[in-house]
């Protein structure tokens, strides 16, 4: 019910956001950290980065930008298969952009039901793979990147894993506006 709440004050322009530098590891170690439970369920690994952004940062809601994530992750592990692999990616795709990325070795999203992501209670096959949930995560993921002046998209092919990114403007230092 949250999900679907925050999702219409979105829609109507009326969610109270609160933009500041936040440190994009912090956010992905939080994230995972969230998740954690669930990658040992599924014995699924988690790849971090492999260099330190401690000093990179986003303009985002700490918050949101938390929830954003943890919707991401927990849908990679939960479609990668038992003793998989999803790994977290960073770069820098302009320079005052950043985009984090979330790649994992499940099955893929077959060209013809791609159009039916970020849609709300859309689970697409879900239901055929036991993946819980009520199709709410990458709904409410869209919308709240979208209200901090993000994107997210996502690349995937049937047999070949996905990757959905995050991309919000960068903040020059995790203490700037505080």
């Amino acid at each position: 019910v949250d999900d679907v709440l925050e999702v219409s004050r979105n829609e109507a322009g009326r969610q109270d956001l609160t933009l500041e530098p936040v440190s994009v590891t912090e956010a992905i170690v939080e994230a995972c950290g969230m998740v954690l439970p669930l990658t040992r369920a599924r014995a699924t690994r988690v790849e971090l980065p492999g260099h330190d952004h401690g000093t990179c940062s986003v303009r985002a809601d700490r918050q949101r930008l938390g929830r954003a994530l943890v919707h991401l992750l927990a849908n990679a592990v939960q479609y990668t298969g038992a003793g998989g692999t999803v790994q977290v990616g960073c770069s820098h795709p302009a320079p005052d952009r950043l985009r984090l990325s979330i790649r994992d070795s499940g099955p893929g999203i077959p060209a013809e039901e791609q159009t039916r992501l970020f849609m709300p209670f859309d689970r697409l096959d879900a239901e055929q793979t036991g993946v819980k949930g009520a199709g709410m995560g990458l709904a409410l993921s869209k919308s709240l990147i979208e209200a901090m002046g993000g994107t997210i998209g996502f690349q995937s092919a049937a047999g070949e894993g996905s990757t959905f990114w995050v991309e919000l403007p960068r903040a020059k230092h995790a203490t700037e506006g505080r």
